[in-house]
């Protein structure tokens, strides 16, 4: 019998809880060893997973759409930063009234040390690998280097296999480990009930934005949400059961073809490129639960400002870490650390926190891609002249 990564993650989650229990103190110190080595080797990637999407993605965007590239993904990164801001206001204001007091959440028994420390520092800093990737990316697009542009996609596709083959089937053993600390430090029962009133949370502020999302698309595009929304629901349901927005693309594109009022060229291009760079559904989650790590960890809750610089940058990283589960909580690990100093047990239960609910963010994020459709059909519908991407014309083919 296979199981899936979240069954993975709820049973390393189980073992590592009994083990902080009742396991002995070396015991303590191994899982103490193994949150320090998979923490630090998780790490060393993120910089190269930041450089490798981010890079990839730009260098993929076709330039021949010109003003409806634009425009779709300026509405694309504006939807998710407001669908942050909005996460972050109901976690301001919800989070602090059920969760614990701070001293009950954080450590107070001392555990074993790590058998062994190693360090393993990434080959550059969180900020130099953004800019990087946006100077890569855009230079293989300007000047039609074709040799650069294929070269940042070929690095894109290992890293890609990276993340599939090795940090995706460790994460749950480190979420073992990290959980083995918590109930050691008897720090599990604070945790964990402020985990499951937050999860709730989520998924009810991704209902609410997919409501007020196409709200505001039906009043923009003069057009009647409903039939889109209905029309986006077998998508919907295919990103909560595959957890991957590329997985899913086929499906939203073949169903926004069938929507009556909308201009199926204007389809061929923005669903696939909204599947890349629409992420409100999982930026939402990121938000909530950075905001409620803070507090479990530090025992308060983290300043508005920074909040704010947090939301802006996750903006822009969150652009290329569509296509694998977990890719936007990996993706983000670098600012949690860099913005809001998360450490080793922070980052593990931000990633505990991520992929248990990811069905609900990346559904989130599919089903949402049909309001950007509907606001960028209203302004550019009814150009016969519009173009489309390569990969667009060829999905359509796939399709038809």
């Amino acid at each position: 019998m296979k199981f899936g990564l979240i069954p993975k993650l709820l049973l390393g989650l189980g073992i590592g809880i009994l083990i902080g229990i009742f396991g002995p103190d070396w015991m303590i110190r191994l899982t103490e060893t193994g949150n320090m080595l998979l923490g630090n080797l998780i790490k060393f990637f993120i910089p190269l997973i930041i450089f490798a999407f981010v890079a990839a993605s730009i260098a993929e965007f076709e330039t021949k759409a010109g003003k409806l590239l634009s425009f779709t993904i300026g509405i694309s990164y504006l939807d998710t930063i407001i669908a942050c801001a909005l996460a972050a206001v109901a976690a301001y204001l919800i989070i602090p009234n059920f969760a614990l007091q701070a001293s009950q959440a954080v450590d107070s028994i001392a555990i074993g040390a790590p058998f062994v420390t190693l360090d393993i520092p990434p080959l550059m800093n969180i900020i130099s690998a953004l800019v990087l990737a946006i100077i890569i990316g855009m230079a293989s697009n300007w000047g039609k280097a074709t040799i650069l542009s294929g070269a940042v996609i070929e690095f894109r596709n290992v890293i890609e296999r990276v993340i599939q083959k090795f940090i995706i089937p460790v994460i749950p053993i480190f979420i073992a480990c990290i959980f083995a600390g918590i109930a050691a430090k008897g720090a599990l029962f604070g945790t964990i009930s402020i985990f499951g009133k937050m999860l709730i949370l989520i998924v009810i502020m991704q209902f609410i934005w997919l409501i007020i999302e196409y709200a505001i698309a039906g009043v923009i595009s003069k057009q009647n949400p409903f039939i889109v929304f209905k029309a986006m629901l077998p998508a919907y349901f295919t990103a909560f059961g595959t957890m991957s927005s590329a997985v899913t693309m086929p499906v939203s594109l073949k169903q926004a073809r069938t929507i009556p009022f909308i201009n199926k060229k204007i389809a061929d291009f923005v669903m696939p490129l909204t599947a890349n760079v629409h992420l409100s559904g999982a930026a939402m989650t990121l938000t909530i639960s950075a905001i409620t790590v803070s507090l479990i960890t530090d025992g308060v809750l983290p300043p508005v400002s920074v909040i704010i610089s947090f939301i802006l940058i996750l903006g822009v990283i969150e652009v290329g870490a569509v296509g694998v589960p977990g890719g936007s909580a990996l993706a983000a690990i670098g600012i949690l650390q860099s913005t809001l100093g998360f450490g080793d047990e922070a980052i593990g239960l931000m990633l505990a926190l991520f992929m248990i609910q990811d069905s609900f963010g990346t559904a989130t994020n599919i089903a949402g891609d049909g309001s950007i459709l509907m606001i960028v059909n209203r302004f550019f519908g009814k150009k016969e002249d519009v173009q489309v991407t390569a990969d667009s014309s060829n999905i359509e083919d796939e399709l038809v």
